[in-house]
C-alpha cells in the first residue's frame, strides 16, 4: 500500500501543478479561469506598437527641432532684408528730400541772377542775356579745340553771327524753353516755376539737338522729294491740279481766239494760191486785203517761226481754254504738213513763192527747225511711254 501511495501523490502533484500553469484569475478572489488567447494577443501587439510609436518619437524629434532652427533662421534672415530695405527707403527718400532743396536752392540763386529788373518774373530777354554767357563761352571753347588756337574776339562774334539767325539763342528757342517750364501760361517764369541754370542749358542743348535733327529730317525729304521728280516718267512737264486746267465751255473770246492760230498755216499757204489771184482777179479781189496781210507777214524775218514756238508753248498751257489749246493744235499739224509741198514745188521750179520769196538760206533753216521740232516730238512720246513702264515695273517689284 505504501508503495502505491507514494506513486500516485506525486503524480497528482504533478498533474494540479501542470493545470494551474494553463489558469489566470479573473478578480480579486482566489478564483481561477482559463486563459483568453485573442486577449494574450492583442496584448501582445498593442505592446510592440507602444515601443514601435516610441521609436519613432524618439527618432522624429531630431528633424523636427531641425526644421524649426532652420524656420527661425530664415524669419530672423527676413526681419534683417526688412530693416535694411527700410534703411534703404529712408535714406533714399532723405537724398531726394536734399536734391530737393539744394535744386530749389539753386533755382532760387538762378532767378535772382536772371531777374534783371527784380519784378518777380524772367522774360524772354532775361532769360536770354542769362544764357548768352554761358553759350558764349562753350562755343568759344570749341572753337578753340576745332582751330587749335585761342580765337579772337571778332572770329567768334563772325562765327556766331553765320548762325542761322546770328545768336546763339535764337528767340523761339528761347520761347520754347519758357514754354517748357511756364505751369500758369503767361509766357514768363516765376520764381516758383524757375529751374537751375545747369538744368536750364541742359534743356535748351536739348531743344537745339531736336531743331537740328527736325532740320536733317526736312533736307532729307527734300532731297528724297527731288529724286522722286526726276523719276518720275512725267518729269519736266507742268504738273497742275484739276482745279487749274481750264476745261469748261468756251467763251465768245476763247471761240474768237481759237481761230486766230490758223493765220499761221495760212501764212505759209498762200504762196501755193499765186496763180489763182494772177488768173482769177474778179473773183479773188474780196481776198486780196488777206493776201497782202499774209504775205506781209511773211516778209517779216523769223515771224513765221516765232508763231510756229509760240503757238507750240501756249498749247501746253492749261491754264488756256481747251478749245483754243486744240485749234493751237491743229494749226502747227496743218503748218507742218505744208513744208513737203512747199520742198517739192521748189525743187521742180513751180516758182511756187511768188513775190515775196525769201531766200533759200532762210527756208532751209526753217525746214531743219520744224524737223527738229517733228522728231523731237516723235521721240518724246515712245521716250515717255518707256519711262512709264520702267516706273511701273520698278513699283511692281518693290511692292509699290
Amino acid at each position: 500500500m505504501a508503495p502505491i501511495t507514494a506513486t500516485i501523490v506525486p503524480l497528482v502533484t504533478l498533474f494540479v501543478g501542470s493545470t494551474t500553469a494553463f489558469v489566470t484569475p479573473t478578480g480579486r478572489g482566489a478564483s481561477w479561469s482559463l486563459a483568453n488567447p485573442q486577449h494574450a494577443v492583442r496584448s501582445s501587439t498593442s505592446a510592440v506598437a507602444t515601443r514601435h510609436n516610441a521609436r519613432r518619437r524618439s527618432s522624429a524629434t531630431p528633424a523636427t527641432s531641425s526644421l524649426r532652427m532652420v524656420s527661425e533662421v530664415a524669419e530672423q534672415r527676413a526681419a534683417k532684408l526688412r530693416e535694411t530695405a527700410a534703411a534703404f527707403r529712408a535714406e533714399a527718400a532723405e537724398l531726394e528730400q536734399k536734391q530737393a532743396r539744394e535744386r530749389r536752392e539753386n533755382a532760387q540763386r538762378s532767378f535772382n541772377t536772371f531777374d534783371s529788373n527784380k519784378d518777380g518774373s524772367v522774360d524772354v530777354a532775361e532769360l536770354k542775356a542769362g544764357l548768352e554767357g554761358p553759350l558764349r563761352r562753350s562755343f568759344t571753347k570749341t572753337l578753340q579745340a576745332r582751330m587749335g588756337r585761342k580765337p579772337s574776339k571778332e572770329e567768334v562774334d563772325d562765327r556766331i553771327a553765320g548762325l542761322p539767325g546770328g545768336t546763339l539763342f535764337p528767340d523761339d528757342l528761347a520761347l520754347k524753353l519758357i514754354q517748357t517750364y511756364d505751369q500758369n501760361g503767361d509766357g514768363l517764369l516765376q520764381q516758383s516755376e524757375f529751374a537751375p541754370t545747369e538744368e536750364l542749358r541742359t534743356r535748351l542743348e536739348n531743344l537745339f539737338s531736336q531743331q537740328r535733327e527736325e532740320e536733317r529730317v526736312a533736307r532729307m525729304e527734300e532731297r528724297q522729294r527731288q529724286m522722286d521728280d526726276r523719276m518720275r516718267p512725267d518729269a519736266g512737264t507742268v504738273v497742275v491740279s484739276p482745279g487749274d486746267v481750264n476745261d469748261g465751255p468756251a467763251t465768245t473770246a476763247d471761240k474768237a481766239l481759237s481761230a486766230l492760230p490758223y493765220v499761221l498755216p495760212l501764212a505759209d499757204g498762200v504762196v501755193f494760191a499765186a496763180h489763182l489771184f494772177g488768173a482769177f482777179l474778179e473773183q479773188t479781189a474780196w481776198a486780196q486785203p488777206l493776201a497782202a496781210v499774209l504775205l506781209a507777214l511773211r516778209s517779216v524775218p523769223f515771224a513765221t517761226l516765232i508763231g510756229f514756238f509760240s503757238l507750240s508753248i501756249g498749247s501746253s498751257n492749261p491754264q488756256i481754254n481747251k478749245l483754243v489749246r486744240f485749234n493751237m493744235q491743229q494749226a502747227i499739224n496743218l503748218d507742218i504738213a505744208l513744208i513737203l509741198p512747199g520742198v517739192v514745188g521748189c525743187d521742180h521750179g513751180g516758182g511756187c513763192w511768188g513775190p515775196t520769196r525769201p531766200s533759200w538760206r532762210l527756208w532751209r533753216t526753217r525746214v531743219r527747225t520744224w524737223c527738229s521740232w517733228l522728231c523731237w516730238r516723235l521721240w518724246r512720246t515712245p521716250l515717255a511711254l518707256r519711262r512709264r513702264d520702267r516706273s511701273r515695273t520698278s513699283s511692281h517689284c518693290w511692292g509699290g
